[in-house]
């Protein structure tokens, strides 16, 4: 925890801690140089002690700091100090969709409709400059009490999703939303962030998410096998286009859901055009506004009803009435303890104590029991790895409780170890497998290690094998690859922007975004710089940045000007032409009439005077400059 007045980077102000999220602590703060109030989210210890995270969210912070669109939070900068690594972003005031809903319950089809939307076009800025969010869900979507919606945490969540299995934080809040693919554990592209998105709209219009289950592992693999589902009462209320954009957003098949964010976005925008009705109630800003004001009302101290003294006036019953049922009461109380007393002496039976049969043979536990005059019946079974089969795992009315002879005792007895068949777990993801693995009652030990031939992140060995048969609650260990071994990223200084692709492309690297910068060291379309810088280790997958030169600016070329006395007889046809960094230009051609020329030179290069014959020009003269 950080104190309240720490000063990071010497700039911004730790000033309270307003939240906790899957990945980091949220503190307000304050910008010292701009004088502007900031949200500044601090990394968990856990993280900030996994290089490769964090050279994952270094990368992906820096790209998305690059987003500027009206509904995403801004991230301003990102920092690391006495090893407390931090992202800077805008504060915003308001509430998160998912408060909104538990508030409120099912929001209006055309608000969530309004809502997914420009969600979508944010989405589709982000898309557009290969920047996935993988983590969208209504705790990450902000309503401001202007009612402006703005999408939180873009450019660390593919950072977290490497992370999410090792440290596990954000797997509960995030599996509800989670996309197949991203539940399988395979690569997340905007077609997940569409189908997380079309999990929002679903809880938006029916007050809930699809799928819920015991743990987070259930629930993913609902979104692996079950197909969702709208609850009969909601569905028949909601427009059949809207549901049908729906169902396309969350499809399971890839080939039938949204291919992108921007298509999603523009069925949104047809069917809110089409839909004639206008709201039905009152809009998500008065609503946001209006409970705010009531809260704080409520919360004042004087606040009291004025209508109690004059409803307890009308609670004031008859004395006389209440006398006789008193009495009535007496008289039947007491003839109830007479009864009571007379049939306890007519059918009193002795009592025994029930004997403790955990752990016994069923025939020796019913033995016991006929013995001290007490009934057994089996109850039922169930598995156990510590108690053999058939004997008393359970009893009720449990061991000391003193009973009624002739009491039935129900036992339940040991049906032994369960066993489960270990299914075969080679070219799966460490994900998948562990979905498979839990839900079987397995436990699961998880190594890594190289491999040239299965790409990272899926297994390569197992231990024991496929139909190895084990009881509930043993380990298997599974072997992940981490793809080919790391590498070290070489200096593209100088080389040409196909040289590169080529040289990325066979070491399996994604070039992202291409810059140009003028320069006077390096030539037109050589590489100035590159990010990561040369030297660092990556992997294949990983991306990299160019900075392309543009060669050197033209406005910072001296000028020169030179003379030009043609030494040619007066009427022959010439040709005076000036090569410089500009190029080659023509500025005379023609019949010489005895004129001197002033040739602009920008530069460095020569002025050539050429003369017509024979059918051709032959140059005569040559002057350099400067």
């Amino acid at each position: 925890m950080i104190e309240s007045g720490r000063l990071l980077g010497n700039r911004y102000k730790m000033l309270e801690k307003v939240g906790e999220g899957g990945m980091a602590r949220v503190y307000r703060g304050l910008d010292l140089k701009l004088n502007r109030p900031v949200a500044i989210k601090v990394l968990y210890e856990q993280f900030a002690a996994d290089p490769e995270f964090l050279r994952r969210f270094q990368q992906e912070a820096k790209a998305a700091a690059k987003l500027s669109h009206p509904s995403i939070v801004n991230v301003f900068d990102e920092g690391e100090e006495d090893n407390i690594h931090y992202i800077v972003m805008e504060f915003i005031e308001g509430s998160t969709l998912k408060e909104i809903i538990q508030r409120e319950g099912r929001l209006p089809q055309e608000e969530a409709a309004q809502i997914a939307y420009l969600v979508c076009d944010a989405l589709d800025n982000a898309h557009k400059q290969n920047v996935i969010h993988r983590d969208i869900k209504p705790q990450n979507i902000i309503i401001t009490p202007e009612g402006r919606v703005k999408v939180a945490d873009f450019g660390i969540s593919r950072a977290a999703s490497g992370a999410t299995i090792t440290h596990g934080r954000s797997l509960l809040g995030s599996v509800y939303y989670s996309s197949p693919e991203q539940a399988r554990g395979g690569n997340a592209d905007q077609q997940s962030d569409v189908y997380s998105l079309g999990i929002v709209l679903y809880e938006m219009l029916t007050g809930t998410v699809p799928f819920s289950g015991e743990s987070p592992i259930s629930v993913a693999l609902k979104h692996l096998q079950e197909e969702i589902m709208l609850p009969p009462e909601i569905a028949s209320e909601l427009s059949p286009g809207l549901k049908r954009i729906l169902a396309k957003a969350v499809h399971k098949d890839l080939q039938h859901r949204f291919k992108s964010s921007a298509e999603f976005r523009d069925e949104l925008e047809k069917w809110l055009r089409e839909e004639k009705k206008h709201h039905r109630g009152p809009s998500l800003i008065s609503r946001v506004q209006f409970n705010g004001l009531k809260r704080a009302y409520e919360e004042r101290d004087d606040f009291e009803p004025e209508e109690e003294d004059e409803e307890r006036e009308g609670r004031r019953f008859p004395t006389r009435k209440l006398i006789v049922v008193l009495v009535l009461l007496l008289v039947v109380s007491l003839g109830l303890i007479t009864a009571y007393r007379i049939l306890s002496d007519l059918l009193v039976v002795p009592e025994v104590i029930v004997p403790d049969l955990a752990g016994m043979n069923l025939a020796a536990a019913e033995r016991e029991l006929e013995e001290i005059g007490l009934g057994s019946r089996v109850a039922g079974e169930v598995y156990s790895n510590s108690i053999p089969p058939n004997h008393i795992v359970s009893q009720d009315p449990p061991a000391g409780r003193s009973v009624r002879k002739e009491r039935v005792v129900e036992l339940t007895i040991s049906a032994g170890p369960q066993f489960v068949q270990i299914p075969d777990l080679f070219g799966r993801t460490e994900r998948e497998a562990r979905l498979l693995l839990n839900d079987l009652g397995l436990e699961v030990e998880v190594e890594h290690d190289f491999d040239d031939e299965v790409i990272s992140g899926y297994i390569i060995r197992q231990d024991p094998g496929e139909g190895f048969r084990l009881t509930r609650g043993e380990t298997v260990l599974i072997v992940v690859s981490e793809g080919k071994r790391p590498f070290t990223l070489r200096n593209f200084q100088g080389w040409s922007l196909n040289d590169v692709r080529e040289w990325l492309n066979l070491y399996g690297l994604i070039l992202r975004n291409v810059e140009e910068e003028f320069s006077s060291e390096f030539e037109q379309g050589q590489v100035i710089s590159q990010s990561p810088p040369a030297g660092e280790t990556i992997r294949p997958g990983d991306a990299v940045d160019l900075v392309i030169s543009k060669g050197r600016d033209i406005s910072t070329y001296p000028v020169y000007t030179v003379n030009v006395h043609p030494a040619v007889p007066v009427g022959k046809t010439i040709r005076i032409v000036v090569q410089d960094v500009e190029g080659e230009k023509v500025i005379f051609e023609g019949v010489y009439t005895g004129q001197v020329f002033t040739a602009r030179g920008v530069g460095s290069g020569r002025v050539v005077l050429m003369e017509f014959r024979d059918n051709e020009y032959h140059a005569i003269d040559t002057k350099q400059f400067p």
